[in-house]
C-alpha cells in the first residue's frame, strides 16, 4: 500500500509540473535589452512635415471567435476571450496604409468548427481598400492576417500596393487557393527590412521574428499619439500588462506559432515596459476585441474602413 501511494504520489507530482509547464508557465523574463527601440524609430521620420504625416488610425473587424482565456495567455482562468479578425487603416495624405488583411470566411468556419462570426460587410471593405490603398502591410504571414491579399480576386490590381518582405510571400503561399498563390503577387518585388525602415512620413516598420519568421511591427506617428501595430506577439493585451506569453501547449496544437518562443518573451517583456513608460503609444495586439473596443470607444480607432477621398 505505502508503495502504491508513493507510486501515486509521483504520477500526481509529475502531472502538476507537465500542467505548469505546459498551461500555467509563460512568464516573460526580467529585462527585454530593448527590443523594440521606439526612440529609433521616431529618430527615422523625425524630419517629416507635420502636413505629411498619418492622420489617424481605423480597424475593420471581420470576424470573431471565442477562447478560454488560458489558451491567450498562460496562467489566466478568467472565462472566455473574443478574438477578432481585422485589417487597420492608416489614414494619410499620401493615401496612407493598410495593416494585416484579416480571415475570410471559409478559413474562419474551418479554424472555429463553424463557430466564429463572419461580417461580410467588412471583409468587402477590406478588400476593397487593398485595391486603392497605395501600401498595404502585414505583421506577419499567418493565415488570419493575409487573406485578403492571398486569396483576392484582384491579384494584378492589388500586387503593386503590396509592401510584404520576402518570408511573408513564402509563407502566404500555403493560404492561397490550392496552394498557388497568384503569379502577380508572388512575384511582387519584396519589401527589404534588415533593420527598422522608414516606409512613409510617419511609418516605419522593423523586423519582429519570434511568433513566425517574417514577423513585424509597424510604427505610425501622429499628431496626436503614436501606434505599434505588434501582430500576434500577444493575441490579448492583459498579456502585455502581465508580462505572459501563450502556453506552451499552443506550439503542439498550432506548431507555426511562437517557433522562437524565448522571442516572443523578450518581445512581450519589452511591450510591457513600453505601456508603463511610453503613454504617448498605443500598443495594437490584432486580436483582442474588447480591447480594441475600448481604443474605438476613446477614440483612439475609428471603426471601419473609411472610403477613400474623391
Amino acid at each position: 500500500m505505502n508503495r502504491w501511494l508513493i507510486g501515486l504520489g509521483v504520477v500526481i507530482a509529475a502531472l502538476g509540473v507537465l500542467f505548469w509547464w505546459e498551461v500555467l508557465d509563460g512568464a516573460a523574463p526580467a529585462r527585454a535589452d530593448n527590443a523594440f527601440d521606439v526612440d529609433a524609430y521616431r529618430a527615422l521620420i523625425a524630419g517629416d512635415r507635420p502636413e505629411t504625416l498619418p492622420t489617424g488610425v481605423r480597424v475593420a473587424i471581420a470576424g470573431r471567435s471565442e477562447a478560454p482565456a488560458f489558451a491567450a495567455e498562460a496562467g489566466a482562468f478568467d472565462g472566455q476571450r473574443t478574438f477578432a479578425y481585422v485589417a487597420f487603416q492608416v489614414l494619410a495624405p499620401d493615401g496612407g496604409l493598410i495593416v494585416d488583411a484579416a480571415a475570410d470566411e471559409d478559413s474562419l468556419a474551418r479554424m472555429s468548427g463553424g463557430k466564429g462570426r463572419f461580417d461580410p460587410q467588412a471583409y468587402g471593405q477590406i478588400l476593397a481598400a487593398i485595391e486603392t490603398t497605395p501600401r498595404v502591410m502585414v505583421t506577419h504571414e499567418h493565415w488570419d492576417h493575409v487573406m485578403a491579399i492571398a486569396r483576392h480576386p484582384h491579384p494584378g490590381v492589388i500586387a503593386p500596393n503590396l509592401a510584404l518582405t520576402q518570408l511573408q510571400i513564402e509563407g502566404m503561399r500555403e493560404h492561397a487557393v490550392n496552394g498557388q498563390l497568384a503569379p502577380e503577387i508572388a512575384g511582387a518585388a519584396p519589401l527589404s527590412l534588415a533593420g527598422p525602415t522608414r516606409i512613409a512620413p510617419g511609418i516605419v516598420a522593423a523586423p519582429a521574428p519570434g511568433h513566425s519568421p517574417g514577423s513585424i511591427v509597424v510604427f505610425v506617428a501622429t499628431a496626436n499619439r503614436d501606434y505599434l501595430f505588434i501582430g500576434d506577439i500577444a493575441w490579448q493585451m492583459s498579456a502585455i500588462l502581465h508580462a505572459r506569453g501563450r502556453p506552451r501547449f499552443i506550439s503542439l496544437l498550432m506548431p507555426a506559432v511562437d517557433p522562437d518562443r524565448p522571442a516572443v518573451l523578450r518581445q512581450v517583456r519589452a511591450l510591457h515596459d513600453l505601456a508603463d513608460a511610453d503613454p504617448r503609444l498605443v500598443i495594437l495586439p490584432s486580436h483582442d476585441e474588447a480591447y480594441l473596443r475600448d481604443l474605438i470607444a476613446d477614440g483612439v480607432l475609428g471603426e471601419g474602413i473609411a472610403a477613400p477621398a474623391p
